[in-house]
């Protein structure tokens, strides 16, 4: 299977074209290098070293993997990679209007010494690490994502995720995290609709339209409907890490915020290539 979706992310990259000066290698390789050493859960070292499987690119040789890590720090680059996760998801050619946004922890050890992991609130409990806070299609694809410490708040981060929407999803599902008055504001504006659980079940002193309309709409048929739906992002996860490549939990490697994003765009980036796989092959 790993063939088969590495065909895929070849295809994907063949769309990327960019070479910063004084540079000897362009995006492509950099990303290249990084998503090989992502499919086969080693790290950037690794995939460096031509021994281990990939074919050398343009000057017939492997960037160092120091080359790769500095690179990952340019502005630049961390946009090729957002744009290259978007080709992917406009391959799926999502069609629903619905979108379901929930949090993962990703957790580390408690001892670790990472300065940006934090301890918040995880699966069950308390944790210390990052947390992704995910856009996912009720196909199960990963359609966009931040990655921050695990103690900022759900309702916070998604404010940001909002700008970055997909124009066809209207419809918003999430948990009672997710129930503030800001975001559901924030969605508003931009024509969408939320649809979250309201926390302890009453609105407040103010009158609150909206919510009070999600606090009957939850009593119906409908409601009982969209909060299954809302259980697809959970599915996703589950099957983002049930495929040998996909994400098993950080590695030791995968430490400070950078890092710790390009690991989860790159196991991001290979569930969509998966489920184009899966799709192609139906």
């Amino acid at each position: 299977m790993e063939g088969q979706v590495w065909r895929i992310v070849e295809e994907l990259l063949s769309e990327v074209e960019n070479r910063p000066p004084r540079c000897r290698y362009g995006d492509r390789e950099i990303l290249r290098v990084s998503l090989w050493a992502m499919l086969h859960d080693r790290p950037i070292s690794w995939a460096c070293q031509v021994e281990n499987g990939l074919t050398p690119g343009q000057g017939n040789r492997l960037p160092d993997d120091s080359t790769v890590s500095r690179r990952w720090k340019r502005i630049d680059l961390r946009g090729q990679a957002r744009r290259l996760h978007e080709r992917g998801v406009l391959r799926l050619r999502e069609t629903s209007r619905f979108g379901i946004v929930d949090g993962r922890p990703l957790p580390v050890g408690g001892c670790s010494k990472d300065p940006d992991a934090r301890p918040g609130r995880s699966a069950g409990g308390m944790g210390k690490g990052y947390k992704m806070h995910t856009l996912v299609s009720p196909r199960h694809a990963i359609l966009d994502y931040e990655i921050r410490p695990m103690n900022e708040a759900e309702s916070k981060v998604a404010l940001d995720l909002v700008p970055r929407i997909p124009q066809a999803v209207t419809r918003i599902l999430a948990d009672g995290n997710y129930d503030s008055m800001k975001l559901h504001c924030r969605l508003q504006e931009t024509r969408k609709k939320p649809y979250t659980p309201i926390r302890h079940g009453r609105v407040g002193r103010r009158r609150q339209p909206r919510r009070l309309q999600l606090l009957r709409l939850a009593q119906r048929p409908i409601g009982r409907r969209l909060t299954t739906l809302r259980d697809e992002a959970e599915r996703a996860f589950g099957q983002e890490s049930n495929v040998a490549f996909g994400f098993k939990g950080l590695p030791a490697w995968a430490r400070r915020t950078g890092r710790v994003f390009r690991w989860m765009w790159g196991k991001n980036l290979l569930h969509n290539a998966w489920l184009l796989h899966r799709t192609h092959a139906a």
